[in-house]
């Protein structure tokens, strides 16, 4: 019983690690928001990376702008390459496949980041370092890491808990927009 239990985990790791459960999908997509797109009828978070949600606000030169709607913006560009192939293996909680996508220009999740309308989240972190020397996209002011932003704000599918909570998230909303608007 033993050595078939440790066959069959040896198996399992063997099929892992030869790509077993790769998926791949092509096709021109439909840009959700930063990090996410859709093609095939599949919906595709990018894997290692991480955009600002489409109602995230940073600040460059005291200004409060929609960084989310530009990490769409360009998310949206560097898809129009041409057909887009997204290969994956996982889902994240939201039932989206991770996957590192591309055009015929490149990869997209390395660009994103390198232009700096995403961080590195497992995964680009030489291409984060370059966004932020360079101070490129949202490293050109000040914004909320999207992950810190989600656990105030709340994220995708997610709505705070009570009341007084909501009401604290608000305030903590207002507060951040008035310290980027002194700063």
């Amino acid at each position: 019983m033993l050595a078939i239990a440790l066959f069959a985990a040896i198996a399992l790791v063997a099929a892992h690690l030869g790509g077993a459960g790769t998926v791949t999908l092509v096709g021109y997509p439909v840009i959700v928001d930063g990090d996410t797109l859709k093609t095939a009828g599949t919906r595709i978070r990018l894997e290692g990376i991480d955009a600002p949600e489409l109602g995230q606000k940073c600040g460059m030169d005291g200004v409060v702008y929609a960084c989310g709607q530009r990490a769409r913006e360009a998310l949206g560009r560097l898809a129009d390459g041409g057909p887009v192939s997204c290969h994956g293996r996982q889902r994240d909680k939201y039932g989206r496949l991770l996957a590192v996508c591309s055009v015929p220009g490149g990869q997209i999740n390395a660009r994103l980041v390198e232009l700096g309308w995403a961080v590195a989240y497992g995964g680009y972190e030489m291409e984060e370092g370059r966004a932020r020397r360079a101070k490129a996209g949202l490293w050109a002011g000040t914004f909320d890491r999207p992950h810190d932003w989600r656990a105030i704000n709340g994220g995708v599918g997610e709505m705070p808990a009570g009341l007084f909570r909501a009401m604290a998230n608000w305030f903590r909303l207002l507060v951040h927009e008035w310290a980027v608007k002194e700063a």
